[in-house]
């Protein structure tokens, strides 16, 4: 982790070098990928008695990401913008736990199963940008997201049956930070890493009456024999930005 933020820090040095002054554009549309790594509470080891389904949500390693943001620039110097976003996230876990209790009632071996549990988050954001090199080539930016985000996942439970996660909506944090540079007037490279708290508002307890049959409830709020879990996650991904409403001409700004 230490080597990516020196990466990024590295290249925003680097690109900084170029003095030359570029005219901002009015609106940006970015695209980008990347790999996506779940934090605390959404990331843990599977164990072979793992075979309770509240906690199948929480067993996530590693996962992928992709999305794309839209940034409106809003004042006249070009680097302060608003941004609405949209990112999908996927995380998944591989490991072996236990498919039953041994006929025999006396502590034979238990057959065990490859479980793979799979969760994904569809992320809506809305929240601002501030770059802080706007006249350069490559310009660092920092940012922050309300987002609301949207639950679902798979899961082969102990008797091989595919189980699904609820579907559930989470409000949540957004923090993120990266490079943008540009190639040319129309098109740029762009770097940055997101910090998600994805379930800030809105947590609930698991529920049986609301599970319907072959399904998990995500209980990430507080309840008989469970306290409240966090999901965070971190994006690092890289992708291109696309530049529109550049003024023709590049003009020293003036109040």
């Amino acid at each position: 982790m230490k080597k990516i933020y020196a990466l990024l820090i590295i290249a925003a040095i680097i690109f900084s070098l170029n003095t030359k002054s570029f005219a901002q554009p009015k609106f940006i549309l970015s695209a980008h990928g990347g790999y996506s790594l779940p934090m605390g509470d959404f990331k843990n080891d599977i164990v072979l008695l793992d075979t309770v389904p509240e906690n199948w949500p929480y067993l996530m390693k590693n996962g992928y990401n992709f999305g794309a943001e839209g940034k409106l620039a809003v004042n006249r110097m070009g680097n302060i913008r608003v941004v609405l976003g949209i990112n999908y996230n996927s995380f998944t876990n591989t490991g072996n736990i236990q498919s039953g209790i041994p006929s025999d009632g006396a502590g034979g071996t238990v057959p065990t199963i490859e479980f793979n549990p799979k969760v994904n988050i569809l992320g809506i954001s809305l929240g601002g940008e501030y770059g802080f090199m706007p006249k350069q080539k490559a310009n660092p930016f920092l940012g922050l997201d309300i987002t609301g985000n949207f639950y679902s996942g798979t899961f082969n439970d102990p008797a091989g049956v595919k189980t699904k996660l609820k579907s559930e909506t989470r409000i949540g944090l957004q923090f993120g930070g990266g490079v943008d540079y540009m190639f040319s007037r129309n098109v740029g490279g762009l770097l940055g890493v997101k910090y998600n708290l994805a379930n800030l508002l809105g947590k609930g307890a698991d529920d049986e009456s609301e599970i319907a049959t072959n399904e998990v409830d995500l209980g990430d709020k507080e309840h008989t024999g469970q306290v409240a879990r966090n999901i965070g996650y971190l994006q690092l991904y890289a992708g291109l930005s696309f530049y529109f409403g550049r003024p023709t001409t590049t003009r020293p700004y003036t109040k």
